[in-house]
């Protein structure tokens, strides 16, 4: 069985946002906080198989946490996933967080998408559960 994504408060738990704030950090190849368009679409390719869609990127510079030039923000990641996983869609954000190689602890096993190396697995077997 999975362990929870969301706490009581309808945030995510730490581990969730640990998991989600790694792989956000994977597509930040410039490290200035922000996924730019070139990053943002390389996430959804690496994510859904293909990029967003130009009305999927206004919908997120106009409902998400962005800069001034429109780059998604790390707060503005999370609270994409915090949208789609409060409105019933958990299944996809634990879809989502497979794909980028995490396992039902939120273990990361293998990172993918961004060229990025796994951790150690045999450092992860003294992680503690939440």
């Amino acid at each position: 069985m999975a362990i929870d994504l969301i706490q009581d408060d309808m945030e995510f738990t730490p581990k969730c946002e640990a998991a989600l704030v790694e792989i956000f950090g994977r597509f930040d190849k410039d490290k200035d906080g922000a996924l730019d368009d070139a990053e943002l679409q390389a996430f959804a390719t690496a994510t859904n198989g293909e990029p967003f869609t130009e009305s999927d990127l206004e919908d997120i510079r106009s409902n998400l946490m962005c800069t001034k030039d429109g780059k998604l923000r790390k707060e503005g990641f999370l609270q994409m996933y915090n949208l789609q996983t409060n409105a019933g869609d958990e299944d996809e954000t634990w879809k989502d967080l497979k794909k980028h190689g995490y396992d039902e602890n939120l273990v990361l096993i293998k990172a993918k998408g961004a060229e990025q190396p796994a951790k150690d697995s045999s450092t992860e077997k003294t992680a503690s559960a939440d």
